[in-house]
């Protein structure tokens, strides 16, 4: 690319002007973008906030999927579209919109406003700036796909171990009780009982036996699995937040005519994983970052709030619910538990492998790991000569990735987390996890 083909300006179409009263979402330390971590925020700004998440982040990413063209574009057709009329300039935009708020795209935002708040026209970008816009969105978008399909689907197998397990419980006291009560009335009607004073049905089991169990009525649970909807549109902000700053941090350096072996992009995205998973604390070490907020809302507020919007009427969201309360207090402990944590980072590493199998196979063009071997690492390192790719040439092979793992069906990347080992044991260990409550 000449230098006189990177100034060639594009025109692009102007942001919407902002709301009155709209704000940004307040920002923890870790970089969060939801009001999870939001100190002294008032009520009236949380429900505006949470009002504005009204789609989820599959419903943002596949409304802008039919619109773009990088599935199969490649660099030199990106090239010749860019001098032409018919593409718009707002690839970079649509790809934000698919992953970002407004508040968090705000940064590759060229527009100048006027002293009153009205944008003018923007300044238009060059190609080289639209190239780079592409390349952190591309990789930005990827890696928060992999984080939050990964997160719903722990959650979701702590949710239905949970409520099994209760169901289970439910089944075998029911079915002990009865057992109990045939027995006692074989018992009275014998000839020994009749002859003797008729029939005693004074030692038979009555309902009250019953109440030792925690029955989840059909209310309740709904409420518990309507959960899901704070990572499906809040929790899933914080996650692409701390995304966009590690690939920033990493890839903004990198240039898009590098050519890179699969091996050496995995090292990429292996410290782009580790400025997501891990924070420095104040005394200068690493800590792993703990998701319980992203997949639970924190407040009694904001918990009101995803009921109201997963569709619990008004009375039955507010009303007190000892054992919904159980299910959440619960379900917290499971998520700040060692357990998780270790599963969490098997699951991610067994993602990541994933992302780099159909790479190897999209874009390497390389023959498939040998079976047998575990860690994508391992496998690729007993191959040939490696292929070495441009970055730019990896963009489209990431865009059809994120269009699988979000839209295929069967979903390959939801079908590989739930066979992987350590997520059959924790969700074993949930479900057996009853011994303290009934004897």
């Amino acid at each position: 690319m000449s230098s006189s083909e990177e100034n060639v300006a594009l025109p692009q179409l102007p942001r919407a002007a902002p709301q009155d009263g709209q704000e940004h979402d307040t920002r923890s330390e870790n970089g969060s973008v939801s009001v999870i971590s939001a100190p002294g925020q008032e009520d009236s700004a949380t429900s505006s906030e949470l009002a504005a998440s009204s789609n989820s982040w599959v419903d943002q990413f596949s409304s802008v999927a039919s619109s773009q063209g990088l599935n199969n574009q490649t660099p030199s057709s990106a090239d010749s579209n860019a001098r032409s009329e018919s593409p718009k300039s707002n690839v970079g935009s649509n790809l934000s919109d698919s992953i970002m708020t407004d508040s968090s795209a705000v940064s590759y935002d060229n527009a100048l406003v006027q002293p009153t708040g009205q944008p003018t026209l923007q300044v238009p970008k060059t190609k080289a700036e639209l190239w780079r816009e592409v390349k952190m969105l591309t990789f930005t978008r990827t890696l928060t796909i992999l984080y939050s399909t990964t997160l719903l689907s722990l959650f979701t197998h702590i949710q239905l171990s949970i409520l099994g397990r209760s169901k289970y419980i439910q089944s075998i006291v029911q079915l002990a009780h009865d057992e109990r009560m045939r027995e006692q009335w074989q018992d009275s009607m014998s000839l020994t009982s009749l002859l003797w004073g008729g029939s005693d049905m004074e030692g038979l089991p009555t309902e009250d036996d019953m109440q030792e169990v925690e029955v989840i009525t059909e209310e309740t649970e709904r409420k518990y699995l309507t959960l899901s909807w704070w990572i499906l549109h809040v929790g899933w902000k914080d996650v692409g937040e701390r995304v966009r700053k590690g690939v920033e941090e990493v890839f903004e350096s990198v240039s898009l005519k590098t050519k890179f072996s699969a091996n050496e992009l995995f090292g990429l995205v292996s410290d782009v994983r580790r400025r997501v998973e891990f924070e420095v604390t104040f005394e200068g070490k690493e800590r792993r970052i703990n998701f319980a907020s992203t997949l639970l809302p924190p407040t009694p507020e904001t918990l009101h709030h995803v009921l109201l919007q997963g569709g619990i009427p008004s009375r039955q969201a507010s009303a007190p619910d000892a054992t919904f309360q159980s299910l959440l207090a619960e379900t917290r402990t499971h998520l700040t538990s060692a357990s998780f944590e270790r599963v969490l980072e098997v699951c991610l590493d067994r993602a990541t492998d994933m992302l780099f199998d159909d790479l190897e196979k999209n874009v390497f063009h390389e023959n498939e790991p040998k079976s047998g071997i575990t860690g994508w690492e391992e496998a690729t390192a007993s191959l040939g000569p490696e292929t070495k790719v441009r970055l730019a040439g990896m963009l489209p092979g990431l865009a059809r990735w994120c269009h699988s793992a979000v839209e295929g069906l069967p979903n390959e990347l939801v079908d590989g987390l739930g066979s992987v080992r350590e997520v059959n044991a924790f969700s074993a260990i949930i479900y057996s996890s009853y011994e303290d409550r009934f004897r």
